[in-house]
């Protein structure tokens, strides 16, 4: 009995193992996914909110991306445990596509991306990929000799051409994102009302300008997409590092942490301070301006252009302002009434 129980635990110690080794393999390859398509979630590179309006250009190469990489994955990694005879790690190794897809799901609840995902897409992609796994389990890597391609049967050939046409055929097909606009709606409206409600009042305390407003509450929509709550957490632990960082919801930058609410209030006093300093140059080109002249010599180009210019001046990177520019008007749009006077800044001072 003793020698049976010790097997039995040794049988569950590997078990273990193996499935820890599963999950762990899981998220690196969600991470390494995400380095292989350019959007990965720990990059330091903004991402721009725009960008989930784009039309799928090309479906084919976006589908058999997102569904071939981790069962290719898969297969490789089972090659390679089985080239150094750890085959017990190969058992049942479709569930790193369960894992796959369970954390991904996770990940992006975590960093607020919910309304802007297309779940039904996703979900279709995650029965995809655990599927094929399984399939291609079951039907070639449980087997160690079947992970070797065999050409001997030209059919084998004759098929491959045939799928390269069809996957070109497809990928030349553009597919509309027609719910894009919807989910970018509800995130934009929920964050905002979110922001409103937990640093109204630091923002009124500054100014009532309702383009003002409009400008922070876009650049704290934007920080916050780029560097969720949990990011920010992760930064405050990487702070104790480093002298020097950007903190808090507005990104700025201190030697020492900065909780959101300090963020907010210390990034109102950097535009506030840009704010003034804006609109004495502002007042002096206004005297001088000639309204016969063209629209780009006009009272309205000049506050347009200041109001660029005080948003490039808290982050010196034009694809930031941007899309901030875009997010303003797309907050006055759609929620301040698409009020045609609110789109002035300096004008109304």
């Amino acid at each position: 009995m003793n020698i049976i129980y010790k097997l039995e635990n040794k049988k569950q110690i590997l078990k273990n193992m193996i499935t820890l080794f599963q999950i762990i393999v899981a998220i690196v390859l969600f991470f390494i996914t995400n380095i292989i398509g350019k959007f990965a979630p720990t990059n330091l590179n903004y991402f721009q909110i725009s960008s989930f309006l784009e039309t799928d250009e090309a479906p084919a190469f976006n589908f058999s991306f997102r569904i071939l990489t981790p069962v290719v994955f898969i297969i490789l990694l089972s090659a390679l445990l089985y080239s150094f005879n750890l085959d017990d790690y190969v058992i049942d190794i479709y569930f790193v596509s369960i894992y796959y897809v369970t954390f991904r799901g996770i990940f992006n609840i975590i960093i607020s991306r919910t309304l802007l995902i297309n779940w039904k897409k996703q979900f279709f992609y995650a029965v995809c990929i655990v599927g094929l796994s399984f399939f291609l389990y079951q039907k070639i890597i449980i087997t160690k000799k079947n992970l070797l391609p065999d050409f001997s049967n030209i059919a084998n050939e004759l098929w491959i051409i045939i799928l390269i046409f069809l996957y070109n055929l497809v990928n030349n097909i553009q597919l509309p994102n027609v719910d894009a606009e919807k989910r970018k709606f509800n995130y934009i409206k929920n964050t905002f009302y979110n922001l409103k409600k937990n640093y109204g009042e630091i923002v009124d305390s500054f100014s009532t300008n309702i383009r003002f407003q409009q400008i922070a509450y876009s650049m704290m929509i934007y920080e916050n997409f780029n560097r969720p709550k949990l990011f920010r957490i992760i930064e405050n632990i990487f702070s104790l590092f480093k002298k020097e960082g950007t903190y808090g919801i507005m990104q700025v930058r201190s030697n020492k942490i900065l909780n959101d609410n300090e963020s907010v209030r210390q990034g109102m006093i950097i535009l506030m301070e840009n704010l003034n300093n804006y609109k004495i140059e502002f007042q002096k080109k206004i005297e001088n301006i000639n309204e016969e002249n063209v629209y780009y010599n006009s009272s309205h180009y000049l506050d347009q252009d200041f109001q660029r210019k005080l948003i490039r001046s808290y982050n010196h990177c034009d694809d930031y302002t941007d899309e901030i520019f875009e997010l303003v008007y797309y907050l006055n749009e759609n929620l301040y009434e698409n009020n045609e006077d609110n789109n002035k800044l300096f004008l109304n001072l």
